[in-house]
């Protein structure tokens, strides 16, 4: 039998170096520091599932805040970016308006 602990943090076991403080020189400062672990296995948990917004939401945490850590476990790779219809649809409509001024110099040059 093994004693792993299925609810074990997973952010905090493959990069314990986003959790270290170095608050040793401040004696006062460790009842002030914050820690993301948990906002970290959340996310993990939600991202295919919540915007960033939903999450911030069900957390009551600002929304700026699981941005910046969306942003860091997308760096680690933990995360994966969200291809929204939006995204898709911008992406398109610049590749087409590349194709677009291709097609204008073309013209002016048999215009003149």
């Amino acid at each position: 039998m093994t004693n792993e602990n299925p609810n074990a943090p997973v952010v905090k076991a493959t990069h314990p170096e986003l959790y270290t403080k170095h608050t040793f020189h401040m004696q006062r400062a460790k009842s002030f520091t914050y820690n993301y672990c948990i906002i970290d296995e959340v996310i993990l948990e939600l991202w295919n599932e919540m915007t960033i917004a939903q999450i911030a939401e069900v957390m009551n945490e600002y929304s700026e805040r699981i941005a910046y850590r969306v942003q860091v476990l997308k760096t680690l790779g933990m995360i994966k970016g969200k291809n929204t219809g939006k995204t898709k649809l911008l992406l398109q409509e610049r590749q087409l308006r590349v194709q677009l001024r291709k097609v204008q110099k073309q013209l002016d040059k048999i215009a003149v």
